[in-house]
Order: C-alpha cells, then structure tokens, then sequence
C-alpha cells in the first residue's frame, strides 16, 4: 500500500480525494469526490446521503461488495439495469411462476394444450382442456371463453425472462415426444365484447424432451427466444404431444426478474 510520509503535496496531490464544493466542504447538497486536480469520480456525498452515479460509461460492476475471500456479494450492474446479490449473483427481484396440471388429455397428436396456473385437475369435472393450434408454434391468437381465466399469466410490469425448467412424464409406457413453449401475448382490453382476445404471439422459450412415458420425470431446460416481456401482456405455456394422446402431467417453472 501506498503512503504519504515523506513526500510533498505537489508530487501527491492528485492522489488526494476532495469534494467539489471547494468552498463549503460537505453540505446538504451532494457534492462530487474529486482527486486533486478536479478529476470526478462516480461518487458524490452530503451530510445525510451518498449517491454513485457512473461519470462516462454504464458497466456490470459499478457497485460491488465482496467478502474477505473476493466473492462477490452484491453487485449493481448499471449497464443492464440489474442489481444481482448472493453467491450465485442472481438479480435481487428474482420471482418463480409455475404452470402446471395433472393428465391433460390432448385433442389430438400435434395439439398445442394450454397449461394453467397452479395446477388443475382435467376431467368430466374439472376445467376442460384447452389447445391453440397445430404448427411448429402454438398460433400467435385466440379467442377466449371464461374457461382460460386460469390459463394466462397477467405481466404487471417489464420483465425479464432469465430461465425455464419443465418436469413431464404421460400416463402410459409408449415414448412420446413433448414439445414445450413459453408464449407472450396482447390482451384484448378495450371494453367490448373482444375483451380478453389474445394477439401478437411471440415465443419467449421452447424445448423438447424425448422418450417422455409413465415410467419417468423426464427434465427439459427450455431455450431462451426472447427474454424481455413488456408490461400489460399475458404469458401462456403451451405442451404439444407430438406422438400420441397420452395423458400429460407437467411442472413448468419459469424463472425471472423485474426490470
């Protein structure tokens, strides 16, 4: 480490730190931290507050704090606009959505079923099944009866979508494949009888698992497509069995953060 002893401030000023307010000195107004010769740093101070505000360029680590050991704790990372924490450094508003529901019974081999919120049980007296085409993707639109009130995630706010897990298995001993997406819709909202109808399809993620039957939990970590979702607009998980109409029993975890 570095000392003063010895030496003349006319060699060390610029090592030196000061405020701006050259005047006044620390006040209630915040004021820059300086070296000697008037260079700002990203940090500023006032009797009762401190603020960091990067002086030319955003970057990942603008504020970190680290253990004795050099891991990082706590990080604020201004370019993405995310403050992580931990020893994984996951962003700190991280939330988890489940959809999930025991024995869907597909409308047919290459249906894309809609998977509700928390769980529900399909049969004679539970929620009737719902499917959204038949393409490589589920359709970019639809429209919506009472029964997919529970089928649909309302997005309060800007979102980031940063992973997406799913647990599967089908009630009987044939390997079926399953095909997997996270979708992000527009919903209807003008007052009128469309209220509700869904638009502007996009796929946030999508996977496949393979040799899924009644004898596994088959795990499939889905691939991020398009990871920001906007405020006001709906997320939907949709399974497609594309081999038969085995029964499908299926956990979706979606993991994200708040923007």
């Amino acid at each position: 480490m570095g000392t003063l002893a010895n030496k003349s401030p006319k060699d060390t000023y610029k090592s030196l730190l000061k405020v701006e307010n050259e005047i006044n000195g620390i006040t209630t107004a915040l004021s820059k931290i300086e070296d000697g010769e008037g260079t700002a740093s990203c940090l500023s101070i006032s009797d009762d507050s401190i603020q960091i505000q990067p002086e030319n360029d955003n970057n990942v680590t603008t504020f970190r704090v680290r253990n004795s050991s050099g891991a990082t704790l706590f990080n604020i990372d201004t370019s993405n606009n995310v403050v992580k924490v931990g020893s994984t450094q996951t962003p700190a508003n991280t939330q988890i959505l489940s959809f999930k529901a025991y024995k869907i019974v597909p409308s047919g081999a290459g249906h894309h079923m809609y998977v509700p919120l928390g769980g529900m049980d399909f049969g004679e007296t539970s929620s009737p099944e719902l499917a959204n085409g038949t393409g490589t993707d589920p359709d970019t639109s639809d429209t919506v009866t009472d029964d997919f009130v529970c089928m649909l995630f309302n997005v309060p706010l800007n979102i980031t979508i940063d992973a997406v897990k799913v647990f599967a298995a089908t009630d009987q001993t044939t390997d079926c494949v399953l095909n997997y997406h996270l979708m992000s819709y527009t919903i209807s909202n003008d007052g009128d009888t469309d209220d509700g109808d869904l638009s502007s399809g996009t796929v946030i993620a999508d996977g496949q698992a393979t040799a899924v039957d009644s004898g596994v939990i088959k795990q499939t970590a889905l691939t991020i497509q398009s990871a920001s979702v906007a405020a006001n607009k709906v997320l939907a998980f949709f399974v497609e069995n594309e081999t038969n109409t085995d029964d499908i029993t299926i956990n979706a975890q979606v993991l994200y953060h708040i923007d």
